[in-house]
């Protein structure tokens, strides 16, 4: 699937810089200024943080396109529109995320928390998608407007720059990996296991005798890292995989990491 969508992300590129040649020059004085907003005519350029009526005004016009699939407009909305593009251009594309709904929460300052809830739906199989992230409105440099800062995690609080989202069988086949003793880890239960567990499937899926299944998943640059699967669509079968870990070794590093500060497993 991994071929398949760099195409997708490829098409879904181009979709956004063509849709109109306007648009097209848009994004590269964007590249350019660091800013989305149109230059204007207006005599006088706004300064300072937005006011709470701009952070109402701009995080309304966002969620709306976004909710809409417009992903033209609502990268406008951003302070960098050739980067929100593309991932707004694959939300609703190759990720199939569909029947879009946004709820703002209370902003505090220029920070704007909600909840999202969709649909996910791929040939013919369909399963809920619900998820709460956050933006925060700043002013544009070069124009004065007021902008939502374009994060990845603006579309999902799991994305990172250079990460997409994508939908269809899963780049490989799910795994049930064991302890030392036969114990099975599981991200729920050891959350520190969490990118392991997820290396160890993209590495050795395909050789532990199991079947890939459907899902939504976050496609992370590095191919290295491995899918993070978001929506299981449907079940793939997972083969079993035993590693050298300990269970109860792995829980009381967890345990003991909650006792300091600015501590990890």
């Amino acid at each position: 699937m991994r071929n398949g969508a760099k195409a997708a992300i490829v098409g879904g590129v181009f979709a956004v810089m063509v849709g109109g040649a306007g648009y097209g020059a848009y994004n590269i004085v964007s590249a350019v200024s660091g800013d989305s907003g149109s230059a204007g005519t207006t005599a006088e350029k706004k300064t300072g943080p937005p006011s709470g009526d701009e952070v109402e005004e701009t995080s309304k016009k966002f969620f709306a396109a976004w909710a809409k699939g417009e992903a033209a407009a609502a990268a406008a909305e951003t302070n960098n529109a050739q980067a929100a593009g593309p991932l707004l251009v694959a939300y609703g594309g190759q990720a199939h995320i569909t029947k879009v709904k946004i709820t703002p929460g209370t902003p505090a300052g220029t920070t704007v928390p909600y909840s999202v809830s969709a649909t996910v739906s791929y040939e013919g199989k369909s399963k809920p998608l619900a998820y709460k992230s956050e933006l925060t409105v700043v002013r544009g440099k070069t124009t004065g407007k007021a902008l939502v800062d374009w994060q990845p995690s603006v579309v999902h609080p799991d994305l990172k720059t250079g990460d997409t989202l994508v939908t269809g069988e899963a780049a490989s086949p799910p795994i049930e990996a064991v302890d030392r003793d036969g114990v099975v880890l599981t991200k729920e239960k050891y959350p520190s296991l969490g990118p392991v567990l997820d290396s160890l499937r993209d590495k050795y899926g395909d050789k532990a005798g199991g079947t890939p299944g459907v899902e939504l998943a976050i496609r992370h640059e590095s191919e290295e890292a491995g899918d993070t699967s978001l929506v299981t669509l449907a079940k793939g079968e997972a083969g079993k995989l035993r590693t050298t870990l300990s269970a109860n070794v792995q829980a009381a590093a967890e345990k003991a990491v909650t006792r300091f500060a600015e501590s990890s497993v």
